[in-house]
C-alpha cells in the first residue's frame, strides 16, 4: 500500500524526534530519591592542606586527529619553555606529562602544543576530537591529562554521591 508523500515525511520526522527525545532523556540527570526521612549529611574532611586551590590550573581542550592538543595555557602557568624535553607515561588510566633530564623525542613546540603519541592514547582510551581535561599540577611540576570516558565517571559519581536535603531544612555553605 503506498504511503502519501505527507505521510512519508510525518514518519520519518516523528522517528527523528523519537530519536532525539531518546538522545536528551539519556543525558539527563537521573531522578533524586526522595525518602520520607530526614538526610544527615557526613563531616567531610578539609582538604585544604592538600591541595591548595592555586596549586592546580585547568584547560578543557579537543584532541586533534594527529593527537594534537593545544596547551599554551597550563604550560604557561607550569613555566615550561619550548625545547623541554619531556617524559610522557600512563598511569591509572591517565596520560602523565612531566619534564625529563634526557633529551628525547618529545619536545614542548615553540606553539606551545602537546601531541599525544598513539600508543599512549590508546592505553588511555582517548581518540581523536574527543574532549580531554589538562590538569597542571604546580606543585609536583606535572601535567596530568584526564580522558573524557574518566571525566564522564568522575561527574556521574559526583551527581550519584549528592546529598538531598530535605526541603525547609536550614543549610549553610
Amino acid at each position: 500500500m503506498p504511503i502519501a508523500a505527507g505521510t512519508a515525511n510525518a514518519v520519518r520526522c516523528s522517528t527523528s524526534e523519537g530519536a532525539g527525545n531518546k538522545i536528551v532523556a539519556s543525558l539527563l540527570l537521573p531522578e533524586r530519591r526522595h525518602s520520607s526521612e530526614p538526610v544527615i549529611p557526613l563531616p567531610v574532611a578539609d582538604l585544604g592542606p592538600v591541595v591548595d586551590r592555586g596549586s592546580v590550573a585547568f584547560s578543557l581542550v579537543r584532541v586533534g586527529m594527529n593527537g594534537v592538543v593545544a596547551a599554551r595555557v597550563p604550560l604557561e602557568r607550569l613555566n615550561w619553555a619550548p625545547g623541554l624535553p619531556l617524559r610522557l607515561s600512563v598511569s591509572s588510566g591517565l596520560l602523565v606529562v612531566a619534564p625529563s633530564e634526557k633529551p628525547s623525542a618529545a619536545l614542548v613546540p615553540s606553539k606551545m602544543s602537546l601531541t599525544l603519541p598513539a600508543r599512549l592514547r590508546a592505553r588511555c582510551r582517548i581518540r581523536a576530537e574527543d574532549q580531554v581535561l589538562l590538569a597542571a599540577v604546580l606543585e609536583h611540576d606535572l601535567l596530568v591529562v584526564y580522558p573524557q570516558h574518566v571525566l564522564y565517571t568522575m561527574v556521574t559519581a559526583f551527581h550519584d554521591n549528592l546529598v538531598v536535603i530535605p526541603e525547609g531544612t536550614a543549610h549553610s555553605d
